[in-house]
């Protein structure tokens, strides 16, 4: 939930050599947020609406001790009948009222971890799970490691029981950038059987990887630069994506074309604020929604765990027709 470097994780000062020897491993209890980056583009306007319909907020300290906003601090995805959550650490089901389900990790004061990242992995120092996605039974889970950020990956594990499934694949982004802050997150894309990452800085490009074994492929080009992306999910033709820059802005993407547009800009809550993981979800009658992530913490206290206001809170964005437009086809 932290931003040491330049997105959330809990703390980089973790000894990662206690999660090898022991399942629990000391945590810092204060967490810290960057300031947010200059916005440096405009986007072209969006050719659909959205509409605010619904938040929730999911409270570390409601009940006290429960952290289930921590669990929910990094991304999210759905398979169209539960949610799925995830934090650095580890990964959540819930029910489709938000009800917890799963979890394959836990944390409790004082600063005792328990991590859903198998000790293989924690060895390679991948101690940082990003936005997910989920496609066809499993969850793809991005991985870095907090010290430095140059060591992408990609962790398969099972849905229906979170368990890892023994795969996970390193990500090489385009030559120009193979390693440096690549892995905030993946999205699948099962039409063309490709997934998606980006750097986490500015750039007009998103990598393309092949699905099978998360292979570099080539690089789409935007005709925008984008940057602090927190996740992304592809829905059609075009990869909806969450930010954590000045204006706090949802975009997509055309993944035939590359033009980018901004759909709106995140509410303001009092306090620091930090923009986290998406998720799309299809209703009936061409309905679409998004849901869109936020750490808040309302009295700037640095995210400190033991804060009753800290809170992760869920926007509910829906597409709207307007008029003229008509029924779509997906």
């Amino acid at each position: 939930m932290t931003s040491i470097h330049n997105h959330s994780h809990i703390s980089a000062l973790l000894a990662l050599a206690a999660a090898v020897s022991a399942p629990v491993l000391a945590v810092e209890e204060h967490l810290q947020l960057e300031p947010h980056a200059e916005h440096r583009r405009t986007a072209k306007p969006p050719s659909e609406q959205w509409q605010l319909v619904d938040e929730k907020q999911f409270f570390l300290q409601d009940p006290p001790n429960s952290f289930t906003g921590l669990y929910r601090s990094q991304g999210i995805a759905t398979d169209g009948q539960q949610w799925f959550f995830s934090w650095q650490y580890g990964l959540e089901i819930a029910d489709e009222n938000f009800t917890s389900v799963l979890r394959n990790s836990s944390f409790q004061l004082p600063m005792n971890l328990v991590p859903g990242i198998p000790p293989a992995l924690l060895q390679q120092g991948l101690n940082h799970i990003g936005d997910i996605d989920y496609y066809d039974g499993i969850i793809y889970a991005s991985l870095d490691t907090t010290a430095g950020y140059t060591n992408g990956h990609v962790a398969l594990y099972n849905a229906s029981d979170l368990s890892f499934t023994g795969i996970a694949y390193e990500l090489t982004g385009a030559p120009s950038n193979p390693k440096k802050d690549i892995a905030s997150w993946v999205a699948v894309d099962a039409k063309r059987h490709v997934g998606y990452g980006k750097e986490w800085q500015s750039g007009n490009t998103i990598n393309v990887y092949n699905l099978q074994d998360w292979s570099f492929d080539h690089t789409l080009t935007l005709d925008m630069a984008l940057e602090n992306i927190q996740g992304a999910k592809v829905h059609g033709n075009w990869l909806y994506m969450s930010s954590n820059n000045a204006t706090q802005s949802v975009y997509r993407a055309n993944l035939k074309n590359g033009h980018v547009e901004e759909l709106f800009r995140l509410p303001t809550p009092d306090g620091d604020r930090e923009v986290e993981g998406i998720a799309v979800r299809e209703g009936e009658d061409d309905e679409l929604d998004l849901y869109v992530e936020m750490i808040v913490d309302p009295d700037k206290s640095g995210q400190n765990l033991s804060n009753p206001h800290l809170n992760v809170t869920l926007y509910h964005y829906k597409r709207i027709e307007t008029k003229g437009q008509g029924k779509r086809r997906r």
